[in-house]
């Protein structure tokens, strides 16, 4: 027997995403799920995530998804001073990552700020953080980041971002002298429209994974904001997953490979 935490990153994109969400968190098909806090639609769609949440029996985790990257727009002021509107790309990051150039009080006061807005609206702490766009691969950023988590009252739980074996015990060690716990991440599931893909990652390649480990997907039922925002091929790995996890198979997988979500 083992669990995965079964984690979609991206409430709050879309209300095709939200209503998907909250749909397979009521059937129990879903362990974990983060909050984009920076989107426009967050203070109107906490409240119906909180109820669904409670309503059922199984715990769901409920993070914070950091996002520093296009299309979203800075919280705090000093984010809004040094970027305007919008968030630079993730390649931005990388590049001024490798020069050794990031601003750490600009990151310091974003992040302080999107874990203020979380708990101000949703009125408990995140069990976790999760930063989009893999940024947490960048030693200077995840020092930032992984201190100001350690800073909270009920620090959340880091999911690890893809690391090599040695990178990773490095950020694991920064981690436990920041006071916070790591989420250990496995495969995500795959970006295909193919049922068989979906049943071979179940049977496959979740073999092996310690307990707890956070397995992304991005399901979601389609809507005209989503249109707009992502490309085909993306909204349709969206539907196919949505479609899946609804399904009978998924849950009679789980029982075969004596995967537990909760």
């Amino acid at each position: 027997m083992k669990r995965i935490l079964l984690t979609s990153a991206d409430y709050g994109l879309a209300f095709g995403v939200d209503r998907a969400l909250r749909e397979l968190i009521a059937a129990g098909a879903l362990s974990a799920v983060g909050c984009l806090v920076v989107s426009d639609l967050w203070s109107r769609e906490y409240m119906p995530l909180r109820d669904a949440v409670d309503s059922v029996r199984h715990r769901t985790l409920v993070g914070l998804t950091l996002a520093l990257t296009q299309p979203h727009q800075p919280l705090s002021v000093r984010g809004r001073s040094q970027f305007g509107d919008a968030f630079p790309r993730a390649r931005w990051w990388r590049f001024r990552g490798a020069l050794r150039l990031l601003p750490d009080e600009m990151i310091a006061d974003e992040v302080e700020a999107q874990f203020a807005c979380f708990e101000e609206f949703y009125q408990r702490p995140a069990d976790f953080l999760h930063v989009t766009d893999d940024l947490l691969a960048l030693p200077a950023l995840a020092r930032v980041v992984l201190e100001q988590a350690g800073l909270r009252r009920w620090p959340p739980r880091i999911v690890m971002p893809p690391l090599e074996p040695r990178a990773a015990r490095r950020f694991a060690r920064l981690a436990g002298e920041c006071g916070v716990r790591v989420l250990q991440r496995g495969p995500a599931f795959p970006a295909t429209v193919e049922e068989a893909d979906h049943v071979h990652h179940v049977r496959r390649r979740l073999d092996g994974l310690s307990d707890r480990t956070v397995v992304f997907c991005q399901p979601a039922e389609v809507d005209d904001r989503l249109r707009r925002s992502e490309p085909r091929a993306r909204l349709d790995t969206r539907s196919a997953q949505y479609a899946f996890f609804r399904g009978s198979t998924f849950p009679l997988l789980l029982m075969e490979k004596d995967i537990f979500l909760y």
